[in-house]
């Protein structure tokens, strides 16, 4: 619980998760609250990726719990769809579906799973289509995209589905480097507008800018946490000094 009395958005108690013999998660602690925006860094291979799936199971934990909204969702009897309609994942890859024209991506989820119609998911997919900058493409097909447009949509994607939290796993380290601060500004906007957002990045100088909360992560647990300001100028922990003289 806070010191104001709110209880968090997402609890993680004593997190683990092996693949075989090899230990990626270590009995990760954390409470994310609405309106955060916590940015997890960290060198390649040290969990960062892992623990964001397991954050709505994408990846089943093999030990500890995760509470969302106050249901624990790694209790096998939940029914975890349910509660991945209110968590919106952005991965590395856009995983649209070529097929389809953008509309479509962007309504199936909403009609389908929460029983819009058609008229109230395009009319949603449009506004945010346009927040984008990318109402002129509603018909297109992902083919027809550039890299940085994908992963605006991808966004979108989720948006439609009006999540309580984002999560994005790398989003944008897929892109050609012009195209990165065209995503970065879609997700800089959001931040400013309080959605809670859990951001797995290379990108300091955006985490810098927009958390509200920078962990540190190496070897499957979190060695530091800080507000940007203190994580970036006054780190503490030897292994954070040696990863940010590296990658700043």
């Amino acid at each position: 619980m806070s010191v104001d009395g709110t209880k968090p958005l997402i609890q993680v108690k004593d997190l683990g998760k092996s693949f075989g013999r090899m230990e990626v998660l270590k009995g990760i602690n954390v409470d994310i609250y609405q309106g955060d925006v916590v940015f997890v860094v960290g060198p390649s291979g040290s969990g960062k990726s892992t623990f964001l799936r397991c954050l709505n199971r994408l990846e089943e934990p093999t030990a500890g719990t995760i509470t969302f909204e106050g249901v624990d969702i790694t209790n096998p009897k939940t029914d975890i769809d349910k509660h991945r309609q209110k968590m919106g994942m952005v991965f590395q890859q856009f995983n649209l579906f070529p097929h389809m024209t953008i509309m479509k991506n962007l309504t199936i989820a909403p009609m389908k799973l929460q029983g819009r119609t058609q008229g109230e998911a395009e009319k949603m997919a449009l506004e945010l289509l346009a927040r984008v900058g990318l109402a002129d493409r509603a018909d297109a097909y992902p083919s027809q995209l550039s890299g940085g447009q994908k992963q605006r949509i991808a966004i979108v994607r989720a948006l439609c589905m009006k999540p309580d939290v984002m999560l994005f796993d790398e989003p944008t380290s897929a892109l050609d480097p012009e195209m990165v601060g065209e995503v970065l500004k879609v997700m800089g906007d959001l931040a400013r507008e309080k959605m809670t957002m859990v951001v797995v990045t290379h990108e300091m100088g955006f985490a810098k800018e927009v958390a509200n909360r920078v962990m540190f992560m190496d070897e499957g647990y979190f060695m530091e946490e800080n507000n940007p300001k203190d994580f970036f100028e006054h780190p503490q922990n030897e292994r954070l000094k040696s990863f940010l003289s590296k990658v700043l």
